[in-house]
Protein backbone atom coordinates (compact mmCIF):
# COMPACT_ATOMS: atom_id res chain seq x y z
CA UNK A 1 0.00 0.00 0.00
CA UNK A 2 1.48 3.40 -0.94
CA UNK A 3 2.20 6.28 1.21
CA UNK A 4 -1.16 8.29 -0.05
CA UNK A 5 -3.69 5.28 0.17
CA UNK A 6 -2.43 4.72 3.65
CA UNK A 7 -3.10 8.37 4.88
CA UNK A 8 -6.48 8.18 3.14
CA UNK A 9 -7.79 5.26 4.73
CA UNK A 10 -6.54 6.73 8.20
CA UNK A 11 -8.70 9.63 7.29
CA UNK A 12 -11.62 8.13 6.70
CA UNK A 13 -11.53 6.04 9.77
CA UNK A 14 -10.95 9.42 12.32
CA UNK A 15 -13.86 10.40 9.95
CA UNK A 16 -16.41 7.70 10.81
CA UNK A 17 -15.32 7.21 14.86
CA UNK A 18 -15.86 11.96 14.97
CA UNK A 19 -19.67 11.00 13.35
CA UNK A 20 -19.98 8.08 15.64
CA UNK A 21 -18.69 10.16 18.24
CA UNK A 22 -21.00 13.17 17.43
CA UNK A 23 -24.34 10.90 17.28
CA UNK A 24 -23.77 8.94 20.14
CA UNK A 25 -23.56 12.21 21.70
CA UNK A 26 -27.01 13.16 20.38
CA UNK A 27 -28.40 10.37 21.72
CA UNK A 28 -27.33 10.72 24.91
CA UNK A 29 -28.17 14.40 24.72
CA UNK A 30 -32.13 13.23 24.27
CA UNK A 31 -32.30 10.42 26.06
CA UNK A 32 -31.41 12.35 28.99
CA UNK A 33 -33.82 15.46 27.51
CA UNK A 34 -36.50 13.20 27.14
CA UNK A 35 -36.09 11.27 30.68
CA UNK A 36 -36.12 14.27 32.76
CA UNK A 37 -38.78 14.53 35.23
CA UNK A 38 -41.94 16.50 35.06
CA UNK A 39 -43.99 18.60 37.50
CA UNK A 40 -47.44 18.27 37.66
CA UNK A 41 -50.41 19.25 39.33
CA UNK A 42 -54.38 19.46 39.17
CA UNK A 43 -56.52 21.28 41.42
CA UNK A 44 -60.26 22.12 41.88
CA UNK A 45 -62.06 25.19 43.42
CA UNK A 46 -66.19 25.72 43.71
CA UNK A 47 -66.26 28.74 41.60
CA UNK A 48 -68.63 30.45 43.58
CA UNK A 49 -66.38 30.74 46.32
CA UNK A 50 -64.20 32.53 43.80
CA UNK A 51 -64.37 36.13 42.95
CA UNK A 52 -61.35 37.51 41.97
CA UNK A 53 -58.06 35.20 40.08
CA UNK A 54 -54.44 36.69 40.32
CA UNK A 55 -51.75 35.05 37.98
CA UNK A 56 -48.27 36.34 38.19
CA UNK A 57 -45.82 33.88 35.83
CA UNK A 58 -42.81 34.55 34.32
CA UNK A 59 -42.10 32.32 31.73
CA UNK A 60 -44.66 29.72 31.24
CA UNK A 61 -47.17 29.48 28.79
CA UNK A 62 -51.03 30.28 30.15
CA UNK A 63 -54.17 28.90 28.43
CA UNK A 64 -57.55 29.85 29.98
CA UNK A 65 -60.51 28.32 28.92
CA UNK A 66 -64.16 27.73 29.79
CA UNK A 67 -64.61 24.86 31.85
CA UNK A 68 -68.27 22.51 31.34
CA UNK A 69 -69.38 22.21 35.12
CA UNK A 70 -69.66 24.62 37.58
CA UNK A 71 -65.56 24.37 39.17
CA UNK A 72 -62.67 26.32 38.52
CA UNK A 73 -59.95 23.93 37.16
CA UNK A 74 -56.11 24.85 37.75
CA UNK A 75 -53.21 22.34 36.34
CA UNK A 76 -49.57 23.20 35.39
CA UNK A 77 -46.81 20.69 34.06
CA UNK A 78 -43.47 22.03 33.96
CA UNK A 79 -39.60 20.92 34.80
CA UNK A 80 -39.62 19.15 38.31
CA UNK A 81 -36.84 21.49 39.19
CA UNK A 82 -39.62 24.39 38.77
CA UNK A 83 -41.88 22.87 40.74
CA UNK A 84 -41.43 24.76 44.14
CA UNK A 85 -41.59 28.13 41.86
CA UNK A 86 -45.11 27.23 41.14
CA UNK A 87 -47.57 27.82 43.77
CA UNK A 88 -51.83 27.88 43.70
CA UNK A 89 -53.28 29.28 47.17
CA UNK A 90 -57.06 30.35 47.96
CA UNK A 91 -56.83 33.54 50.22
CA UNK A 92 -60.65 34.46 51.30
CA UNK A 93 -62.41 34.84 47.54
CA UNK A 94 -59.55 35.31 45.94
CA UNK A 95 -57.35 32.39 43.85
CA UNK A 96 -53.70 33.36 43.77
CA UNK A 97 -51.46 31.20 40.68
CA UNK A 98 -47.87 31.98 40.76
CA UNK A 99 -44.73 30.50 38.89
CA UNK A 100 -41.38 32.76 39.37
CA UNK A 101 -38.14 31.71 37.44
CA UNK A 102 -34.70 32.29 39.69
CA UNK A 103 -33.54 35.58 39.61
CA UNK A 104 -29.57 34.64 39.64
CA UNK A 105 -30.22 32.04 36.71
CA UNK A 106 -26.83 31.88 34.42
CA UNK A 107 -27.10 32.72 30.30
CA UNK A 108 -26.80 29.17 29.97
CA UNK A 109 -29.77 28.33 32.36
CA UNK A 110 -32.03 30.78 30.52
CA UNK A 111 -31.78 29.06 27.33
CA UNK A 112 -33.38 24.97 28.10
CA UNK A 113 -34.08 24.39 24.68
CA UNK A 114 -37.27 22.42 25.66
CA UNK A 115 -41.24 23.29 25.77
CA UNK A 116 -41.85 25.69 28.37
CA UNK A 117 -44.17 24.72 31.28
CA UNK A 118 -47.65 25.62 30.89
CA UNK A 119 -50.97 26.77 33.44
CA UNK A 120 -54.29 25.83 32.24
CA UNK A 121 -56.64 27.69 34.28
CA UNK A 122 -60.65 26.41 33.11
CA UNK A 123 -63.14 28.91 34.25
CA UNK A 124 -67.77 28.51 34.08
CA UNK A 125 -68.47 30.52 31.29
CA UNK A 126 -71.19 32.20 33.27
CA UNK A 127 -69.02 32.88 36.37
CA UNK A 128 -68.14 36.69 35.55
CA UNK A 129 -64.30 36.83 37.79
CA UNK A 130 -62.01 39.91 37.90
CA UNK A 131 -59.01 38.53 36.43
CA UNK A 132 -55.51 39.89 36.64
CA UNK A 133 -52.67 38.89 34.68
CA UNK A 134 -48.55 39.59 35.52
CA UNK A 135 -46.55 38.13 32.54
CA UNK A 136 -42.95 38.33 31.50
CA UNK A 137 -42.32 35.80 28.36
CA UNK A 138 -45.11 32.94 28.36
CA UNK A 139 -47.43 33.09 26.15
CA UNK A 140 -51.41 33.46 27.07
CA UNK A 141 -54.57 31.91 24.95
CA UNK A 142 -57.79 33.03 26.19
CA UNK A 143 -60.84 31.56 24.90
CA UNK A 144 -64.73 31.45 25.27
CA UNK A 145 -64.46 33.22 28.71
CA UNK A 146 -66.95 36.02 30.61
CA UNK A 147 -65.10 38.43 32.75
CA UNK A 148 -65.83 41.29 35.11
CA UNK A 149 -62.88 42.79 34.71
CA UNK A 150 -59.38 41.76 33.06
CA UNK A 151 -56.14 43.67 33.92
CA UNK A 152 -53.19 41.98 31.94
CA UNK A 153 -49.23 43.24 32.43
CA UNK A 154 -47.33 41.87 30.23
CA UNK A 155 -43.81 42.05 28.75
CA UNK A 156 -43.03 40.18 25.60
CA UNK A 157 -45.65 37.19 25.59
CA UNK A 158 -48.11 37.12 22.40
CA UNK A 159 -51.60 37.50 23.99
CA UNK A 160 -54.24 35.80 21.67
CA UNK A 161 -58.06 36.06 22.49
CA UNK A 162 -61.11 35.01 21.20
CA UNK A 163 -64.97 34.40 21.79
CA UNK A 164 -64.15 36.24 24.92
CA UNK A 165 -66.59 38.72 27.18
CA UNK A 166 -65.54 41.23 29.74
CA UNK A 167 -66.92 44.40 30.46
CA UNK A 168 -63.63 46.33 31.88
CA UNK A 169 -60.54 45.02 29.87
CA UNK A 170 -56.90 47.22 30.85
CA UNK A 171 -54.13 45.48 28.12
CA UNK A 172 -50.57 46.83 28.88
CA UNK A 173 -47.66 45.34 26.58
CA UNK A 174 -43.98 46.21 25.68
CA UNK A 175 -43.40 44.01 22.58
CA UNK A 176 -45.89 41.18 23.19
CA UNK A 177 -48.89 41.65 20.74
CA UNK A 178 -52.32 41.30 21.21
CA UNK A 179 -54.65 39.30 18.97
CA UNK A 180 -58.52 39.72 19.81
CA UNK A 181 -60.65 37.97 17.31
CA UNK A 182 -64.67 37.41 17.64
CA UNK A 183 -65.35 39.34 21.21
CA UNK A 184 -67.34 41.99 23.00
CA UNK A 185 -65.76 44.60 25.12
CA UNK A 186 -67.80 46.84 26.93
CA UNK A 187 -65.06 49.12 28.05
CA UNK A 188 -61.28 48.79 27.04
CA UNK A 189 -58.28 50.17 27.53
CA UNK A 190 -54.81 49.08 25.30
CA UNK A 191 -51.85 50.26 26.08
CA UNK A 192 -48.16 49.10 24.15
CA UNK A 193 -44.93 49.95 23.20
CA UNK A 194 -43.68 48.56 19.99
CA UNK A 195 -46.57 45.54 20.08
CA UNK A 196 -48.85 44.93 17.03
CA UNK A 197 -52.32 45.26 18.01
CA UNK A 198 -54.89 43.49 16.04
CA UNK A 199 -58.75 43.42 16.32
CA UNK A 200 -61.02 41.48 14.34
CA UNK A 201 -64.89 40.29 14.48
CA UNK A 202 -65.40 42.33 18.08
CA UNK A 203 -67.89 44.54 19.18
CA UNK A 204 -66.23 47.25 21.19
CA UNK A 205 -68.62 49.91 23.31
CA UNK A 206 -65.72 52.62 24.48
CA UNK A 207 -62.28 51.45 23.59
CA UNK A 208 -58.22 52.96 23.41
CA UNK A 209 -55.86 51.70 21.69
CA UNK A 210 -52.45 53.47 22.43
CA UNK A 211 -48.80 52.47 20.73
CA UNK A 212 -45.52 53.86 20.33
CA UNK A 213 -44.18 52.14 17.49
CA UNK A 214 -46.63 49.40 17.02
CA UNK A 215 -48.95 48.82 14.24
CA UNK A 216 -52.74 48.70 14.87
CA UNK A 217 -55.27 46.64 12.74
CA UNK A 218 -58.84 46.87 14.06
CA UNK A 219 -60.99 45.02 11.03
CA UNK A 220 -64.69 43.84 10.52
CA UNK A 221 -66.05 45.83 13.81
CA UNK A 222 -69.23 46.18 15.46
CA UNK A 223 -71.09 49.97 15.90
CA UNK A 224 -68.49 51.28 19.12
CA UNK A 225 -69.63 54.18 21.07
CA UNK A 226 -66.35 55.93 20.88
CA UNK A 227 -63.07 54.70 19.67
CA UNK A 228 -59.43 55.93 19.83
CA UNK A 229 -56.24 55.29 18.25
CA UNK A 230 -52.99 56.40 18.65
CA UNK A 231 -49.71 55.51 17.41
CA UNK A 232 -46.21 56.93 16.97
CA UNK A 233 -44.88 55.67 14.45
CA UNK A 234 -47.36 53.16 13.37
CA UNK A 235 -49.72 52.61 10.44
CA UNK A 236 -53.45 52.08 11.24
CA UNK A 237 -56.29 50.56 9.68
CA UNK A 238 -59.70 50.77 10.75
CA UNK A 239 -62.81 48.25 8.34
CA UNK A 240 -66.28 48.64 9.68
CA UNK A 241 -68.28 45.58 9.54
CA UNK A 242 -71.33 47.95 8.27
CA UNK A 243 -70.77 51.36 7.04
CA UNK A 244 -71.11 53.83 9.96
CA UNK A 245 -74.27 56.38 9.77
CA UNK A 246 -73.93 57.85 12.79
CA UNK A 247 -70.91 58.79 13.29
CA UNK A 248 -67.76 62.43 14.07
CA UNK A 249 -64.27 61.35 13.04
CA UNK A 250 -61.34 63.10 13.06
CA UNK A 251 -58.52 61.27 11.12
CA UNK A 252 -54.79 63.00 11.24
CA UNK A 253 -51.61 62.05 10.41
CA UNK A 254 -48.02 63.66 10.36
CA UNK A 255 -47.50 61.45 7.18
CA UNK A 256 -50.23 63.22 4.76
CA UNK A 257 -50.64 59.90 4.25
CA UNK A 258 -54.42 59.01 5.11
CA UNK A 259 -57.12 57.01 3.06
CA UNK A 260 -60.74 57.52 4.14
CA UNK A 261 -64.18 55.80 2.70
CA UNK A 262 -67.18 57.00 4.13
CA UNK A 263 -70.18 56.97 2.65
CA UNK A 264 -72.76 60.20 2.91
CA UNK A 265 -69.95 61.93 4.85
CA UNK A 266 -69.66 65.81 5.89
CA UNK A 267 -66.26 67.25 5.78
CA UNK A 268 -65.35 70.00 7.94
CA UNK A 269 -61.81 69.43 7.15
CA UNK A 270 -60.32 67.55 3.98
CA UNK A 271 -56.87 67.82 3.79
CA UNK A 272 -53.84 65.06 3.12
CA UNK A 273 -52.83 65.21 6.80
CA UNK A 274 -56.18 65.80 8.30
CA UNK A 275 -59.71 64.31 7.61
CA UNK A 276 -62.30 65.92 9.78
CA UNK A 277 -66.56 65.50 9.86
CA UNK A 278 -69.64 63.80 10.30
CA UNK A 279 -72.20 61.16 9.15
CA UNK A 280 -75.79 61.36 9.69
CA UNK A 281 -76.10 63.29 13.64
CA UNK A 282 -72.44 62.17 14.52
CA UNK A 283 -73.52 60.80 18.30
CA UNK A 284 -70.75 58.00 17.83
CA UNK A 285 -67.02 59.33 17.92
CA UNK A 286 -63.84 58.12 16.06
CA UNK A 287 -60.37 59.35 16.50
CA UNK A 288 -57.34 58.12 14.91
CA UNK A 289 -54.26 59.69 14.85
CA UNK A 290 -50.58 58.94 13.90
CA UNK A 291 -47.17 60.98 14.19
CA UNK A 292 -46.01 59.35 11.31
CA UNK A 293 -48.00 56.42 10.15
CA UNK A 294 -50.10 55.40 7.07
CA UNK A 295 -53.66 55.32 7.59
CA UNK A 296 -56.51 53.76 6.26
CA UNK A 297 -60.13 53.80 7.24
CA UNK A 298 -62.67 52.20 5.49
Amino acid sequence: MTQNKMTQKIGLVNMKNTLFAGALGTLLFASACGSEQKAAFQKDFPADEVLEISMDISSWDIKISASNDKKIHVSYNGKKEDERKAQVMQKGQTLMIQQQDEDDKTIAGQFSFREAGKVTLSIPKDHAVLLDIQNDSGEIALDGVTLSKLSLDNRCGYVFLSDMAVKNASFISDSGDIKMTDSKCTDSDIQTKSAYVTIKNTELGKAAVLTDSGEVGIQNINAYKSLLVETGSGDISLSHKTAPDNLSYTISSGSDDITAQFKNAAYTMDTDGCKQGAIGKGKRDLSIKSDSGTLIVK
